[in-house]
């Protein structure tokens, strides 16, 4: 076994591998009198940790109760709702498709909506706005 230490994008990770075969060593790897080490059991190197996860936002995406934003990145297939147009809480209000998988988007709250932003085939990203509601008196 040896333990590598490799560096990919400015963070480090230490690794340990088993080394099948070295071209480097006499006989092609072969030791002790023409047989092959018997392989060691893995050891226990410390690892860097992952690097953290980047912050997803809570909710509709942002803090704005008029709007409707993107959960996930993916196609919108199908808009359910047009300005103008009234929707009640959960609702569907998109069709879009992440990840090869339909994912239907609800509306948080009842009410008047007056705004659409996107239409069928537009790629959507994290928090974009979908739709805007008409501001509550």
């Amino acid at each position: 076994m040896k333990t590598l230490r490799i560096k990919v994008n400015d963070k480090v990770y230490d690794v340990t591998v088993e080394v099948l075969s070295d071209d480097d060593a006499p006989n092609g790897g072969v030791q002790n009198g023409g047989s092959k080490a018997a392989p060691k059991s893995p050891e226990t190197v410390p690892r860097s940790p992952l690097p953290p996860a980047p912050a997803r936002p809570a909710g509709n995406g942002n803090h704005d109760p008029n709007a409707i934003t993107a959960p996930i990145a993916g196609t919108v297939q199908k808009v359910f709702v047009q300005a103008g147009g009234h929707v009640e809480a959960k609702a569907p209000v998109l069709l879009m498709d992440a990840m090869k998988m339909d994912t239907y988007i609800y509306a948080p709250r009842s009410g008047k909506i007056a705004k659409v932003a996107v239409s069928p085939g537009d790629a959507v990203r994290v928090g974009q706005p979908l739709f805007e509601y008409e501001e509550e008196a």
